[in-house]
């Protein structure tokens, strides 16, 4: 009996505990980051129930909608400049497209701040944004 349980532990047992250990850990599909802040020039406080929606979107196509490939909303707790990070897939990236980060404020869906230029940006490169917002017009 004990030769059958000795034998399960070294041919059984320790094979499996070592295969487990060797085995490198899953990563969550490879997600990769852009992070950076967002400001605006303008000397204005934003009031407490304000959001900021940020987005990284194919913008490639001229005549057609951009097309969204990640976004983040955060509820601000402060003021300018607003640190955010959103989290994308990068097999979502394809080589020879334009990609840019789109960002606004709102409060109450009413836009208060706009990004009125394209803030291009490679995805892949891992560099810190910033991304200039206007004020929209009341």
């Amino acid at each position: 009996m004990l030769d059958r349980i000795a034998e399960f532990f070294i041919f059984g047992l320790v094979p499996l505990v070592v295969g487990v250990l060797a085995v490198p850990e899953l990563t969550s599909a490879g997600e990769r980051t852009i992070a950076g802040e967002v400001i605006y020039r303008e000397r204005i406080v934003l009031p407490p129930d304000a959001v900021l929606m940020v987005e990284l979107a194919d913008v490639s196509l001229a005549d057609a909608p951009a097309t969204v490939i990640a976004k983040r909303r955060i509820t601000l707790t402060g003021q300018v400049p607003i640190r955010f990070d959103i989290g994308f897939d990068p097999k979502a990236i394809r080589k020879g497209r334009t990609y840019a980060l789109q960002a606004r404020i709102t409060v109450d869906d009413r836009l208060l701040f706009a990004n009125d230029v394209h803030h291009h940006v490679d995805p892949l490169d891992g560099k810190s944004q910033t991304v200039v917002l206007k004020m929209a017009a009341s």
